[in-house]
């Protein structure tokens, strides 16, 4: 439980805040490495940055998780770069950056699963397969991580067990 003294103005950057009511009161967090000590919500750029770090890593942990590529050490590990993944080399993108590439997924999906018959279908899954110009006969494959773990890990375990 906090105490009343731990309840005081946020210490960050007034002048660079985009909070709306900068400068915000609260309860204060701990200690950024600069020693500053700021309410949850700061909208000054170290306290963005540092939710956004937090939130990226976050995305990359749970990716990992449901790949089903195993830690790099017995704590789990968040960094892509790191993954004990024998097969692929793998980059997570999250947040505003992905938003273009959802948005066409939306639409894929929506188009696929409207093509799909309600009744008597088995509903299967959708896979995009992107052919970009001037690739040639390459493309990019598209697919929910929900399907991957129900359809291609299961897969690629029993190729590796035999």
């Amino acid at each position: 439980m906090s105490n009343l003294k731990d309840k005081q103005i946020c210490g960050g950057d007034q002048s660079r805040c985009n909070a709306k009511d900068c400068p915000l009161f609260g309860t204060l967090g701990t200690p950024a490495r600069d020693g500053t000590r700021r309410i949850k919500g700061c909208g000054d750029p170290v306290a963005r940055g540092r939710r956004n770090r937090r939130a990226g890593l976050t995305k990359q942990r749970d990716a990992r998780k449901r790949l089903g590529v195993a830690p790099s050490n017995k704590f789990g590990d968040a960094n892509e770069e790191n993954w004990q993944d024998s097969i692929f080399a793998n980059e997570v993108k999250s947040g505003k950056q992905v938003q273009t590439a959802v948005t066409v997924w939306n639409r894929i999906e929506e188009q696929v699963l409207g093509n799909q018959s309600h009744f008597g279908s088995l509903r299967k899954p959708a896979r995009a397969i992107l052919m970009p110009e001037g690739w040639g006969k390459e493309g990019l494959v598209m697919m929910r991580l929900s399907t991957w773990e129900d359809v291609v890990l299961p897969a690629m375990q029993q190729f590796y067990e035999e």
